[in-house]
């Protein structure tokens, strides 16, 4: 049917899903989401190809409305006073704009590891799958992923298998790395890797495919889908774990500078690169991420702890390398004041200076990269402030302070946390907006909420000293008999677990 023979709305939703404009341009329509409204991720369908028409891809009650508007143009704005009259907001508009990501992590207060905590964070993920978008495929998800512990059983296995003796787990880093499609290009940036870590002292082990799962893989993800892989790498020059989680930062960082200025440089993504985490994550559905990834599904896989992540891309487009969790961060909300942290941040880049770099502050620059989403932008300061040797609670204060002004708590009996706060705004802004925020650096777990509090965020503990933390409740089946705390984090509150030492924090 031409779009000149379409005079309404109403008319438009009983056409069938393809229809041709005028001029041999095509739209092609899918009006599910007005058929099951009972997802968020079915609003992603309305997709334009090649149109004159302008329609949004966030809203396809808008797009409609919009083409609407297109083909049966308002009469001239008329100088009645009717006109200002107070306007109305349309409330379908509205809901349909709403969303959020669903986040939480799990712990063992005694941190032991066990496959039960993997299989109950992909559990819990599935159970989020409304928390997320999908592409016009509605199989292409914005993103979903896990951090764990890295599972050095399933990896000795793998090893042994190959002939390659068991990891020494004191002196080995593990990367997940995304890898160009092209095998020549592979074989390039393998080439950079390996050159780099020879250059730094450092000695790679072995390359493992990672085994996965393509057929649960949406069309357009399945496009854009990387070479997936996993590095290890034999670190004998440090002894100190917290020199060895520096030493393979600076390795990114070199490497990251060497590839960047090739075509295919912005191909090659580190998931993660640590002696003590680990990150499984992709553009797919939360449902579907234990099916692509066959490690998850291994029982041998063992992590006291895990943080998970369903994604609902509001900044950016979807790609495979701004899936969550980050390298330390799982982040639902949105920086406001995004492009104001990363001017400061740039501004301060030359005035960087600590003993623990060791004169090499500026092999790591840049901190930001403009091209990334808000979320990666804070994992990256938030890296580098754990890496220069501040503990991630501190980190996450400094970043995302509470509303401490004129706060009679602190003022009365904590007036060293205000101290603490107005030394730090004279060198860290705050990264604003909206968020809930879950950090790892391995030895502690947690979770902050933005000084508004404007994202939910659930947390309970049970009596076998497991720890939870949620976007919501009921993602984790518990026993409520074994409950023994429960509550919700408020603006500026922070819910914190020590592994090492077995200890949880509540702090507000």
């Amino acid at each position: 049917m031409a779009l000149n023979t379409v005079s309404s709305v109403s008319q438009l939703l009983r056409l069938s899903d393809t229809f041709t404009s005028v001029g041999n341009r095509h739209l092609l329509v899918d009006f599910a989401p007005f058929r099951r409204k009972s997802s968020k991720r079915y609003n992603r369908r309305l997709t334009p190809f090649i149109s004159p028409v302008t329609l949004r891809r966030s809203s396809s009650v808008k797009a409609v409305l919009q083409l609407d508007n297109h083909l049966n143009p308002a009469p001239p704005p008329s100088s009645s006073t009717s006109d200002l009259k107070p306007q109305v907001a349309n409330l379908e508009d509205i809901l349909s704009e709403r969303g959020a990501c669903g986040v939480g992590f799990i712990a063992n207060l005694e941190n032991k590891a066990s496959y039960e905590i993997v299989k109950d964070a992909l559990n819990a993920l599935s159970c989020m799958e409304h928390r997320g978008g999908c592409g016009a495929d509605n199989d292409s998800g914005d993103g979903s992923g896990v951090m764990t512990a890295i599972p050095w059983d399933l990896f000795d296995n793998w090893a042994n298998k190959q002939g390659i003796a068991s990891f020494d787990k004191l002196h080995t880093g593990v990367g997940m790395v995304f890898l160009p499609k092209d095998v020549e290009l592979t074989n390039k940036a393998k080439n950079v890797i390996v050159n780099i870590f020879k250059q730094e002292g450092l000695e790679v082990l072995g390359w493992r495919p990672v085994p996965v799962n393509t057929s649960v893989v949406g069309y357009y993800a399945k496009e854009a889908m990387p070479n997936i892989q996993q590095v290890f790498v034999k670190i004998a020059k440090e002894e100190n774990i917290e020199d060895i989680e520096r030493e393979l930062y600076i390795c990114r960082k070199l490497i990251e500078k060497e590839v960047s200025s090739e075509s295919w440089g912005n191909e090659l993504y580190f998931c993660s690169l640590s002696n003590r985490t680990i990150v499984y994550k992709g553009m797919l559905r939360s449902e579907v991420l234990g099916l692509f990834y066959s490690d998850l599904q291994n029982d041998i896989y063992k992590s006291s702890f895990a943080i998970y992540h369903r994604r609902y891309s509001t900044n950016t487009s979807p790609r495979w390398p701004l899936a969550q969790p980050m390298r330390l961060l799982g982040h639902n909300g949105e920086i406001n004041t995004i492009q104001g942290n990363l001017n400061w941040m740039q501004s301060r880049e030359p005035s960087l200076k600590s003993p623990v770099w060791r004169g090499r502050e500026n092999e790591i620059r840049p901190f930001g990269n403009p091209k990334g989403s808000d979320s990666a932008n804070l994992d990256s300061a938030a890296e580098l402030l754990i890496r220069s040797g501040r503990s991630p609670e501190e980190s996450m204060m400094i970043l995302v302070p509470e509303a401490y002004k004129n706060h009679p708590t602190l003022t009365i009996k904590y007036p060293e946390a205000i101290d603490f706060y107005d030394y730090y705004k004279g060198q860290m802004e705050a990264w604003d907006g909206p968020a809930l925020l879950l950090f790892s650096d391995g030895k502690t777990v947690g979770a902050c909420l933005d000084r508004n509090g404007l994202r939910p965020a659930r947390y309970w503990r049970t009596s076998d000293n497991m720890v939870y933390v949620a976007s919501e409740v009921g993602v984790v089946p518990v026993d409520e008999s074994k409950v023994i705390l429960k509550g919700r984090l408020g603006p500026g509150m922070m819910i914190t677990v020590d592994l090492l030492g077995g200890q949880y924090y509540l702090l507000s």
